[in-house]
């Protein structure tokens, strides 16, 4: 039996969300593979002492490291430095759209990291493109993404209604959505928001805009929803709106593409490399209200439109099927 441990943030238990990593030490052969998690700690300082426990003394072969940008690559760095030091296979998995920015900062900590490893991956275009013309050689492994939990389906539609699932946090620029609502609502005075997410700071922020522009009656805020309720929401709104400043891969866009809800989001990171504007997704180039709010009035008064991004974005994501990408997985890890 090969012993792999996944090193990296796996708080499903008090999100209700579950990482890519988390699913993958799911699906992957019990009689093949024995898989450890670390860690599910809440607390970052505990989570950071649990990872080093388990690198020091675990007994693996193979240690995959989810490596993110800024505090969260301290993770990487002294999970692969213990790694090495036992001399166990290392495999670093690159995300986050912040990375580039971050390695052009910390150029001599991350090539240490990376010449401790003996793959580097990632599920982003994105990043494999930049790191290349940095002249480290990463691969590209897509995540995979389990379309079985994200059925397709436009028979429920509720009409203009916009639909949100992101952290509140700046990146995701939660606010843009709630202007985006405002400019909506001059054409169709009944459109709706829901929002879906935990609260990564900005949610009290988000509330006093709401409340500014008067739209307390028609914003839902529901908090964080687990990955196997997320489908209702993806299935009964019109359009969804993805205002993230950055994206490596985006498994909520995937997940929303499954289920066949047009998108339109900033062209940012990895979404212009997946998907294609007025083929199976609406890009916008720039993050102003404006912007987003002509798309989703275009959706709207377009249904045929609509319904060709909702077909074309769920033939796009069918090639991130849990039964296509695990054998890749399962072939990496043996």
């Amino acid at each position: 039996m090969i012993k792999v441990l996944f090193v990296g943030n796996y708080l499903s238990k008090s999100k209700g969300t579950f990482g890519v990593s988390e699913h993958i030490a799911q699906v992957l052969p019990k009689s093949r593979f024995g898989v450890r998690l670390t860690s599910r700690k809440q607390n970052r300082f505990f989570r950071l002492i649990d990872i080093v426990l388990n690198c020091s003394f675990t007994t693996f072969s193979t240690i995959q490291i989810d490596t993110f940008s800024g505090s969260a690559f301290i993770i990487a760095e002294v999970a692969s430095l213990i790694a090495k030091f036992r001399g166990k296979k290392i495999i670093l998995t690159l995300h986050g759209g912040k990375l580039p920015e971050f390695f052009l900062h910390n150029k001599k900590r991350i090539k240490r990291v990376f010449q401790r490893s003996n793959r580097i991956q990632t599920p982003s275009l994105y990043l494999q493109q930049f790191f290349r013309e940095n002249g480290t050689d990463v691969n590209y492994l897509p995540n995979p993404i389990p379309i079985r939990n994200f059925p397709y389906n436009r028979s429920n539609i509720k009409l203009h209604t916009l639909l949100w699932v992101r952290a509140f946090t700046e990146i995701y620029n939660p606010d843009l959505v709630v202007k985006t609502l405002y400019e909506v609502r001059k054409k169709y005075p009944e459109a709706t928001l829901t929002m879906v997410g935990p609260d990564k700071g900005l949610l009290q922020q988000t509330i006093k805009l709401i409340q500014k522009l008067d739209l307390t009656s028609c914003i839902n805020i529901t908090g964080p929803v687990k990955n196997d309720e997320l489908y209702k929401y993806y299935q009964t709104h019109e359009v969804i709106v993805n205002t993230t400043s950055y994206e490596s891969f985006g498994v909520a866009v995937a997940e929303a593409a499954s289920c066949g809800i047009p998108i339109v989001s900033s062209a940012v990171g990895e979404l212009p490399y997946l998907y294609q504007h007025n083929e199976n997704i609406l890009l916008v180039e720039d993050l102003s209200e404006s912007s987003f709010s002509t798309e989703v009035i275009r959706l709207m008064e377009s249904p045929e439109l609509a319904q060709k991004l909702s077909l074309n974005a769920r033939k796009r994501v069918e090639a991130f099927d849990w039964e296509i990408i695990k054998p890749k997985w399962i072939e990496l890890l043996s």
